[in-house]
């Protein structure tokens, strides 16, 4: 009932949220944001609603597992014609059973089965939380790529901007007598160059818009307007943590957990199999009741114990036990690999944090000395000393230096989401 609550207070949240995005469709104001794109993505991605089924039928799983401890209760009821216990010319014969039979003993294995449904049901619960965060680590990383590809269209516009006025600058100078014919076809071809990079940009945009609907399941149309641009803040706890964030890695990585407890379900598989080594004790109770013309008394109850033991299979049960443990040392492999993944991506996560830090500042300053050197060579080549070319220059190296430090700012947000999948800090990241 709580779980059915919990689902339709989601549905209903996620429904005044569509309807609140329709109804501003249509103003420019409209922003979409990431916690938005997020809760989008979380309720419309099919293999969330796969993930959900699956723990879902592992629950039962457990409660199937669970019956062992209960006895089973069965009844038999026939009827027919036989000419062995006739009376005169009645043939007619009947049989009616009631019997409950309890297993007592053997060595665990009803435990072991549930222990064994109730880890593969964690399990189950985890890889829902893993491919939960995969999504959300898809949407902010292709949310903050969206946010990238809006500002570097913006940095294009105004590199177009530049472009006309400094194609006026060259035709008025021409005019005048004081400029070159080249000054001015160079202007020109510079201006058509910006305008090509500007078109670029813009369908870079609509990719990216494209692959955050397929995301969210929202039209692409409702992100023409994004959250606040990129900005940088600077992560300063990582650097004496290192060490906390391995320890802490290692113990909130989700598909470490998944192979936990698979291994743990695998160990109490081996005991269940192992189980099946001993005798099989149970209680057997029962009534019952037959119908024979030619004899009386037929009904009665009756109550005993049950010893059954199988005492070869042709090493069967002992192959199995075998085939078990060497499905446990596949998990226990498989946990390997995932710490040594693990290890590896937090160390190179951390290695793109820095490279991107110092990219970002390295920038800061290509920047300030850029855009310095644009306003001097515009000068200059307003005053007749100066050159087309130059300014060219000029204009280019101001705009690589801000395309660099709005894809090192993104860099260095995308490696701080990763940091967050992995560690499962979401509030320091």
């Amino acid at each position: 009932m709580i779980l059915k609550m919990k689902k339709i207070t989601f549905t209903s949240a996620f429904f005044v949220l569509i309807c609140s995005l329709k109804l501003t469709a249509q103003s420019d104001s409209t922003i979409v944001t990431l916690s938005q794109s997020i809760a989008a993505a979380l309720y419309n991605n099919p293999s969330i609603k796969q993930a959900t089924n699956a723990v879902v039928a592992a629950n039962f799983a457990v409660k199937i597992a669970e019956s062992g401890y209960f006895p089973v209760i069965s009844t038999d009821i026939s009827g027919g014609f036989s000419d062995q216990y006739r009376l005169n010319n009645n043939f007619r014969t009947g049989n009616a059973s009631l019997s409950a039979d309890q297993l007592l003993w053997q060595k665990g294995k009803i435990k072991a089965s549930v222990v064994q449904a109730h880890y593969l049901q964690l399990a189950e619960s985890y890889s829902l939380e893993s491919r939960k965060e995969d999504i959300i680590e898809s949407v902010k990383t292709t949310y903050l790529n969206c946010q990238m590809q809006n500002q570097l269209y913006l940095i294009a516009i105004v590199n177009v901007d530049r472009s006309r006025l400094f194609l006026e600058y060259a035709c008025e100078r021409y005019k005048t007598g004081a400029g070159r014919k080249s000054d001015v076809l160079k202007a020109e071809s510079d201006l058509s160059e910006a305008e090509f990079g500007s078109d670029s940009f813009r369908n870079l945009i609509a990719q990216s818009k494209n692959e955050l609907s397929l995301l969210t399941g929202l039209a692409p149309e409702m992100f023409s307007k994004l959250e606040d641009p990129l900005r940088y803040d600077r992560l300063t706890e990582y650097e004496d943590q290192i060490d906390s964030l391995r320890s802490r890695a290692f113990r909130n990585y989700t598909d470490l957990k998944i192979v936990r407890n698979q291994e743990l379900s695998q160990q109490a598989k081996i005991v269940e199999s192992k189980a099946e080594l001993y005798p099989r004790l149970g209680l057997n109770a029962g009534y019952n009741w037959s119908y024979y013309p030619s004899l009386t008394d037929q009904k009665g109850w009756y109550t005993g114990l049950t010893l059954r033991w199988q005492m070869f299979r042709g090493n069967e049960q002992r192959n199995k036990i075998q085939l078990e443990m060497t499905k446990k040392v596949i998990y226990e492999n498989r946990k390997d690999e995932v710490k040594d993944f693990l290890a590896k991506e937090l160390n190179n996560r951390l290695i793109n944090l820095r490279e991107a830090e110092s990219q970002i500042k390295l920038t800061d300053k290509m920047i300030k000395s850029t855009s310095e050197n644009l306003e001097i060579v515009k000068a200059q080549y307003n005053a007749g000393t100066g050159s087309m070319l130059e300014l060219t220059d000029a204009r280019i190296n101001d705009l690589n230096a801000r395309e660099k430090n709005i894809r090192a700012i993104t860099a260095y947000r995308i490696a701080r989401v990763i940091l967050e999948r992995l560690t499962k800090n979401m509030n320091q990241f």
